[in-house]
């Protein structure tokens, strides 16, 4: 295929959504395009929310950082359902060169966040392998038990609804890029501003955002979807909830959160920050009547958000920038990606 990142969505939709093994009726939410979680029902009331994602191993940015990510990421797609994550299941394909004191810290540090989470380990595989020139170090599925009639999905989006995003667009791909090219952030942008970014790396999860919302169950009622911000940014994210439910939207670009440190970042390596991967930013679709309420609520947990855009009825994707409406097209590679290797190739430090 010769592309960086997530399979493009014709393959997904017609190889693999397709032929999905046995058609078990309890699948209440299986794979589909745009929708991180599926849900099987396990009887009446209850149901199991299960999500999957690769595991980090970055040399550029360090075995804590990357097992941050391995944990994060996945844990970030649950909660999504409106349910913390309970469980996790890890699968390891590590490199052949790796040390036991490397590989005694990342399990440390995989062990220390899941228990800071909540999320019990509960088993997996661990191997060895000759893997080079790879972030990837395997595969994690985090599971919740909840309650079958309030487990959300991005499919369950619907008209005339508010889209709400939250802190930053680019969160991720900015804090990776500053920890990873440190020598020629501070040359660009200073030497705080790099700092800052790298430090906001730890501002990656969405867990803060849901366990707000679980304060006041009244409001989290009020929200149909939610859906957390990685590959393709926050129009990437808007576009494919929106496509999970079947609606069309009308974003306003213009009002996406973005702080100057991460729009400085991507003007530094030439970076759209409305499509670049933002883990961390949480987008959500709730009752216009709703989203004040929805808003001050995540503010006054310090957590910065705003309204973006409205879903339609009619299924067109808009998005209006300094008062221009163009359409909301679907980037199939996340641009960051070919930034990363780039900066890789040209030897930046």
């Amino acid at each position: 295929m010769g592309r960086l990142g997530k399979i493009d969505r014709s393959s997904l939709e017609n190889l693999m959504i397709k032929n999905a093994g046995f058609a078990n009726p309890n699948v209440v939410q299986g794979p589909q395009f745009g929708v991180d979680t599926a849900v099987v029902k396990l009887n009446d009331t209850q149901a199991l929310v299960m999500a999957s994602d690769p595991t980090s191993l970055i040399p550029t940015i360090g075995i804590k950082e990357s097992a941050w990510l391995s944990v994060v990421l996945t844990a970030n797609d649950v909660a999504t359902s409106g349910f913390l994550p309970q469980y996790a299941q890890f699968v390891f394909n590590l490199p052949a060169s790796m040390s036991n004191d490397s590989l005694q810290e990342y399990w440390n540090y995989i062990h220390q966040f899941c228990a800071e989470m909540g999320i019990a380990i509960t088993g997996g595989h661990t191997g060895f392998d000759q893997v080079t020139n790879t972030t990837i170090s395997g595969g994690v599925t985090m599971f919740a038990q909840v309650e079958l009639a309030q487990a959300k999905t991005t499919a369950q989006v619907k008209p005339g609804q508010d889209i709400i995003a939250t802190k930053s667009a680019a969160l991720t791909s900015s804090a990776i890029l500053a920890k990873s090219f440190p020598e020629h952030v501070r040359k660009h942008l200073g030497a705080e501003v790099q700092h800052s970014l790298a430090q906001s790396f730890y501002q990656t999860s969405v867990l803060s955002e849901v366990q707000a919302l679980r304060q006041q169950p009244e409001m989290l009622a009020k929200i149909s979807a939610l859906h957390d911000v990685t590959e393709g940014g926050v129009l990437g994210t808007i576009y494919e909830m929106c496509a999970a439910g079947g609606v069309g939207v009308l974003v306003q670009q213009n009002q996406i959160p973005l702080g100057n440190e991460q729009k400085a970042l991507c003007g530094l390596f030439q970076l759209d920050p409305f499509r670049c991967v933002g883990t961390g930013s949480l987008v959500l679709a709730c009752d216009p009547a709703a989203s004040a309420e929805i808003v001050k609520l995540l503010q006054d947990a310090g957590i910065s958000a705003a309204v973006v855009g409205r879903t339609l009825a009619e299924n067109t994707k808009s998005v209006v920038q300094n008062g221009q409406k163009e359409a909301l097209e679907y980037a199939e590679e996340d641009p960051y990606w070919g930034v990363f290797a780039q900066s890789m190739q040209a030897g930046l430090k």
